[in-house]
C-alpha cells in the first residue's frame, strides 16, 4: 500500500515555513515552483484528452460509499464550520473532500477518514476574507485547529491537519513530501477547480458528486477570492499562479459552468 511518513513542517509550503513566512515566497521558490505549474499543465491537457475520448475508468473500488461521510461527532463539527462558508465556497470544499478520497481509493493510499474529512471541509475557510500579508491558509489551519482541539486531539496530530492545509496550495504536492492529507487535499481542489485526474474517475462518481453539491457560482465566486488573496499576499502562492494563468485554467475546467 502506497504512504508516506510524517512532512517536514518546514519545506516549502509546510505549515512551519507558512508561520515564518506569512506564505510569502523568495525568488527562489517562486522558480522552483514553476517548474511543477508547467508539469500540472502538461498533466492537465492529457487528462482533458482521456475524458474527451472517455478513457475512463468504469467505476472505482467502493464507490457507492466514496459520498458518506465520517459519524463522529468531529465530523459534525466540521460540517458545521464548513457551512459557514459561502455556498460555493462549502461546495468546493465537499467535492475536494469526495474526490480526494475516491482518488486515495485509486491510489491504494490509506486516509484517515476524519482528519481527511476536517482538512478538506475547511482548507478554504480563510479564503472568505483576504487579509493583508497573511496566507489565507493561516486561518483555514487556525479553524481546522479548534475543531480538533474541542474533540480531543493532541498538538501533533492538530499539526499534522494544518500542514495538509497549507500543503495544499502548493504546486507539485507529492505523498513523499506531503503526505496523504496534503497531497489528497489537493489532489482533489485541483480536480475540482480545473479537473485534472477527472479522468482517473468514473462518470457516474463525477456525476453524483455534482448532484451532491452543486458547482453553480464556484468559478466566478473563486475566482474572486484567488484573485483577492493574490493582491493581499503579493508574493503569494495564489499570486503566483495566477500570473501563470490559474484563473485561466479555472474558466476552461471540463464541467458545466453554470
Amino acid at each position: 500500500m502506497a504512504g508516506a511518513g510524517r512532512p517536514d513542517p518546514q519545506r516549502l509550503g509546510g505549515v512551519g515555513w507558512l508561520e515564518r513566512t506569512n506564505g510569502a515566497l523568495t525568488a527562489r521558490e517562486r522558480r522552483r515552483l514553476l517548474g511543477a505549474v508547467v508539469w500540472g499543465q502538461a498533466l492537465a491537457l492529457v487528462g482533458r484528452v482521456k475524458l474527451a475520448t472517455g478513457r475512463v475508468p468504469a467505476s472505482i473500488p467502493g464507490e457507492d460509499q466514496i459520498l458518506d461521510p465520517p459519524d463522529s461527532a468531529l465530523a459534525r463539527a466540521a460540517d458545521e464550520a464548513c457551512a459557514e462558508q459561502p455556498d460555493e465556497l462549502a461546495g468546493h470544499a465537499r467535492r475536494t473532500w469526495i474526490y480526494g478520497r475516491a482518488l486515495a481509493v485509486v491510489d491504494d493510499t490509506e486516509l484517515d477518514p476524519e482528519l481527511f474529512y476536517v482538512a478538506a471541509l475547511l482548507h478554504d475557510v480563510g479564503l472568505v476574507e483576504a487579509v493583508a500579508g497573511e496566507d489565507f491558509t493561516l486561518r483555514s489551519g487556525q479553524l481546522a485547529a479548534r475543531c480538533l482541539r474541542a474533540h480531543g486531539h493532541d498538538e501533533p496530530t492538530i499539526d499534522l491537519v494544518r500542514d495538509a492545509i497549507s500543503a495544499h496550495v502548493t504546486p507539485g504536492a507529492t505523498l513523499a513530501t506531503d503526505g496523504p492529507l496534503g497531497y489528497y487535499v489537493q489532489a482533489g481542489a485541483v480536480l475540482d477547480l480545473v479537473g485534472l485526474r477527472a479522468c482517473d474517475l468514473s462518470a457516474a462518481l463525477l456525476d453524483r458528486a455534482l448532484r451532491a453539491h452543486q458547482r453553480a457560482g464556484l468559478t466566478p465566486a473563486i475566482i474572486d477570492h484567488v484573485n483577492s488573496e493574490a493582491a493581499a499576499v503579493p508574493d503569494g502562492r495564489f499570486a503566483l499562479l495566477t500570473r501563470l494563468g490559474f484563473t485561466l485554467a479555472i474558466r476552461l475546467a471540463p464541467f458545466d459552468q453554470k
